[in-house]
C-alpha cells in the first residue's frame, strides 16, 4: 500500500502529543523537538539546554526526551518567563522561515533520494561511527538550507557504533548502548490502516520484513530503515542492530536493506526519485 504523504500525518500526531505536555506559551517546542534543524541553528540548543542544562546533558542533548522528562512546574516556571518565551518564538519563525522550494527536473515530487549507510544529524541521533556519516549529515543540513528538494534513506540502528574504554591494563574493549528508540525525535510510519508500514525482501531464504522511521533534518526528511520486528527471524532482526558489523553476511543483509528495501520504501511512501 502507498501512502502519498511521506509520513507527514504521522509527524503531526507525534508533534501534537508532545505539545499537550507544554504550557501554551512554549507549544512550538514541540514542534522545535521535532525538527532537527535547531541542531544547526544560531542559538537553537542554547533554548532547549536553558531547560534545564543537567538533564539536557543527561538526556544526550534530545529535546524530545527533555520535555516528556521535565517536571511540569519547570515548565510552568519558564511559561512565565517573558523572555524565554520571546527565545522560543524567535526560534520557532527562523524554522520556519524557508526559501522557494526549487522547480525544474528536480522538485518536490521527484527530489534525489541520497541513500548512505551512516548520517551524522546529531549526537542524539547515535546513527553514525564518523567521517562518511558526518558527510552525508552536511549534505542533508546543506539540501535544507539551499531548498533542494532531497530525501535521505538509512539504517536506524538500534545499537549504533561502538564506545571505548580502556581497562586497567590499557587494553582496549569496545561496548555498546541500545538506543531507546521511543524517546528519539523520530516517527514510525503508518499506513491508512492506522498499522506500520512495512516493505518486505527476501534474505537467506526467509521474507524480512521492514518497517520505516521518519527524521525532521530541516526540509529534508531522513527515512531510517528498521528490522527489528517481532514477526522477524531473530537473526533478521539483529540485521539493523549495529553500524558496521564485522560479520560479512549481516554487512550484506545491511547493503540489501538499504538499497532494495530502500527503493522499495520510497515506492511504498510515495516517492518517485529524479536522481
Amino acid at each position: 500500500m502507498s501512502i502519498a504523504d511521506g509520513g507527514a500525518r504521522d509527524l503531526e500526531r507525534a508533534v501534537a502529543d508532545l505539545a499537550e505536555r507544554l504550557p501554551p506559551p512554549l507549544a512550538p517546542l514541540a514542534r522545535l523537538a521535532y525538527d532537527y534543524r535547531w541542531s544547526w541553528t544560531a542559538g537553537g540548543a542554547a533554548v532547549f539546554r536553558d531547560v534545564d542544562p543537567m538533564l539536557w546533558c543527561r538526556s544526550d542533548c534530545n529535546p524530545r526526551h527533555l520535555i516528556e522528562a521535565i517536571p511540569p512546574r519547570r515548565l510552568a516556571a519558564l511559561a512565565r518567563d517573558p523572555i524565554y518565551v520571546a527565545r522560543v518564538a524567535a526560534l520557532a519563525r527562523t524554522l520556519e522561515t524557508r526559501p522557494p522550494a526549487a522547480t525544474g527536473p528536480i522538485c518536490a515530487e521527484h527530489p534525489v533520494a541520497y541513500f548512505c549507510s551512516e548520517f551524522a544529524v546529531h549526537c542524539s541521533l547515535p546513527l553514525y561511527g564518523g567521517g562518511l556519516g558526518v558527510l552525508a549529515g552536511d549534505l542533508l543540513k546543506a539540501a535544507s538550507d539551499l531548498a533542494l528538494p532531497m530525501v535521505g534513506v538509512g539504517l536506524l540502528y538500534r545499537e549504533g557504533y561502538f564506545h571505548q574504554r580502556l581497562d586497567p591494563a590499557g587494553w582496549q574493549h569496545e561496548y555498546w548502548v541500545r538506543t531507546a528508540v521511543e524517546r528519539l525525535p523520530a516517527v514510525r510510519i503508518h499506513d491508512a490502516d492506522g498499522e506500520p508500514l512495512i516493505v518486505q525482501l527476501t534474505l537467506r531464504r526467509r521474507l524480512v520484513r521492514i518497517q520505516i522511521w521518519r527524521v525532521e533534518v530541516g526540509r529534508v526528511p531522513l527515512y531510517l530503515l528498521d528490522t527489528d520486528r517481532e514477526d522477524n527471524h531473530p537473526i533478521d532482526r539483529w540485521i539493523t542492530a549495529r553500524l558496521y558489523i564485522g560479520d560479512r553476511h549481516t554487512r550484506l543483509a545491511q547493503y540489501a536493506v538499504l538499497g532494495i528495501g530502500g527503493m522499495r520504501a520510497l515506492t511504498a511512501l510515495g516517492i518517485r526519485p529524479a536522481l
